[in-house]
């Protein structure tokens, strides 16, 4: 009997052998037709490449599965087909010169370093080479180009920041966004919109967020499977690694040290837009990635058609049949599919930046001889997107009698969620508004001030400068120092300790649509507790009213 279980147990081995061999190390490309819900399914547990739909209701689905998926996926007996290995015609360029002679090449990886030095040594006035990373786990850097006029000061410009081929074999933006830092220096003071988009926009440009996927097989080399490869050094999909959307629960890859990384130089700036370029597809995808239109509209949604639009349009202007997937090359990420931790929906939710995901070819690696062509589709619209940032609503938040520039939140009543209110920054308490055209009650507010309305009306592509100052509200110091809110941000229990003698009439917890999710009535014999355990994770307003009718309001995040 024991030779007997000896027996299957290696028949099954080998049978389990053979099914994995129809898998291709590190990464393999299958497609398979799935209905609804086991794609809604699907797209939370693997990385979802593409979605076609077909007339019965069914979606074309492509997936791909690093060496990690493998065994998980065959265990969901979904029949599958693998997407066949394909090369296209690749030349690479070993230096600076030759890559920028004829713009007909991918750079080898110190090729690439070599132009974000070359571009910082010969426009230092201009450019500046910043590191996002500097060891990714497979020894290289994620860098990013900063162009302005004035490098050391954005004198409260707006700032737009382009990240590429967070999947490392999506390789056409990562060419897009050199040529475009390249066009932005090498045309400067002669081309009068290049000058006044690097004069009026701080500009942000990392060409390539994922070099060890990119650069998977050798230094030297770029191509389809695998030589390059979507996922990074550990076989994780970055742009499934970010936290979600609005949820609680960490993302289980959200220590990959590209993904840290990112997420800390986006915390460290504060980006009035942001666009991430892939490929695969054509098609301007905008938030949210996590929920459908029909689920959870942005905001903004209205603002992101408009853009969206007049993107697709000007690369269409160009080239008639360029970027007109997926509802004519505008669509709502989950309207699209849906997907959980992409660094739209991170940048979205968590930062308050407006970011957009623009897959620029149904290529993830273009034959090199039609790189220029689709450069001259996509550049005019690449240029307009950066413009963008210098439309809405736009000023400085100060101190009505001193002048100083003051922290303050920008909020647009009846309109702000999840969200997309804004707020100003020091040291210049600039903000910046980008919005479709309407009228708008505007309330701007600051801790210590008496909050100030404005109704606004905008056109859209317009820019309406708005300077507001503060009144401090008089008597609320003394209040504002009594008061102790804790702990902040808060996960269980938001509690409000109030100095001996202080009289408090009530305390109650907004959410961001103003309503009232909690409340409490406050003893000066001992601290008050607010639960807010139940709650979802998010920002909320704590309004805590004396009786002598003093408002104090604390701003709480709850994780």
């Amino acid at each position: 009997m024991k030779h007997l279980i000896t027996i299957i147990a290696t028949l099954i081995a080998f049978a389990a052998m053979a099914q994995n061999a129809q898998f291709s190390y590190p990464e393999t490309y299958i497609e398979t037709v799935l209905d609804a819900a086991t794609l809604q399914s699907l797209s939370r547990d693997f990385s979802v490449d593409r979605v076609d739909r077909n007339a019965d209701g069914t979606f074309n689905t492509r997936i791909c599965l690093s060496y990690r998926d493998f065994d998980n996926f065959l265990a969901k007996n979904i029949p599958y087909t693998t997407v066949p290995q394909t090369r296209a015609y690749v030349q690479m360029a070993q230096n600076y010169e030759q890559m920028t002679a004829s713009w007909n090449r991918y750079p080898t990886y110190s090729t690439y370093t070599a132009m974000m030095d070359t571009f910082r040594t010969r426009y230092p006035q201009l450019c500046e080479i910043d590191t996002i990373l500097s060891n990714t786990p497979n020894h290289h850097k994620i860098l990013c180009a900063h162009i302005s006029n004035n490098l050391n000061n954005n004198g409260g410009k707006p700032s737009v920041f382009y990240i590429s081929t967070i999947h490392g074999d999506e390789v056409v933006g990562y060419y897009m966004m050199l040529r475009l830092i390249d066009y932005l220096l090498t045309n400067y003071n002669t081309n009068t919109y290049v000058t006044n988009l690097v004069n009026n926009v701080d500009i942000w440009i990392c060409p390539l967020h994922n070099p060890d996927g990119t650069y998977y097989t050798s230094n030297n080399q770029i191509n389809s499977q695998n030589v390059s490869i979507r996922s990074n050094y550990h076989g994780v999909d970055l742009n499934r690694s970010f936290p979600w959307a609005g949820q609680n629960p960490t993302k289980e890859n959200e220590d990959e040290p590209e993904v840290q990384a990112m997420m800390q130089f986006m915390q460290a700036h504060d980006f009035t837009l942001a666009a991430n370029l892939h490929g695969g597809a054509e098609v301007f995808n905008y938030p949210w990635d996590y929920w459908t239109s029909w689920q959870h509209s942005h905001a903004d949604a209205d603002w992101w058609n408009y853009v969206g639009r007049q993107y697709a349009d000007t690369c269409q202007h160009y080239h008639s049949t360029y970027m007109t997937e997926e509802g004519n090359g505008v669509t709502e990420g989950g309207d699209w599919y849906v997907i959980t931790g992409s660094m739209q929906d991170y940048h979205n939710w968590y930062l308050g930046t407006r970011h957009v995901t623009i897959e620029v070819c149904d290529s993830k690696v273009l034959s090199t001889n039609y790189l220029p062509n689709y450069w001259g589709y996509a550049y005019h619209s690449l240029l307009n997107f950066i413009g963008e940032a210098n439309h809405g609503i736009h000023g400085t938040v100060t101190d009505s009698l001193t002048g100083e520039p003051l922290e303050a939140l920008v909020y647009i009543a009846n309109h702000d969620l999840d969200h997309s209110y804004v707020e100003t920054s020091l040291p210049h308490g600039d903000y910046h508004r980008p919005i479709k055209g309407g009228q708008y009650a505007v309330t701007y507010s600051a801790e210590g001030y008496l909050p100030k309305t404005i109704v606004t009306t905008v056109a859209d592509g317009q820019r309406i400068t708005q300077d507001v100052q503060l009144a401090k509200a008089v008597g609320l110091e003394e209040y504002e120092s009594k008061v102790t809110v804790y702990p902040n941000p808060a996960r269980d229990f938001v509690t409000v300790e109030m100095a001996v003698g202080t009289e408090i009439a009530n305390i109650v917890l907004y959410d961001m649509h103003g309503r009232i999710v909690g409340t409490n009535n406050y003893s000066p014999l001992q601290p008050t507790a607010i639960n807010v355990k139940d709650l979802p994770a998010g920002t909320y307003f704590l309004h805590i009213l004396t009786t002598d009718n003093r408002e104090i309001i604390r701003r709480i995040v709850h994780e």
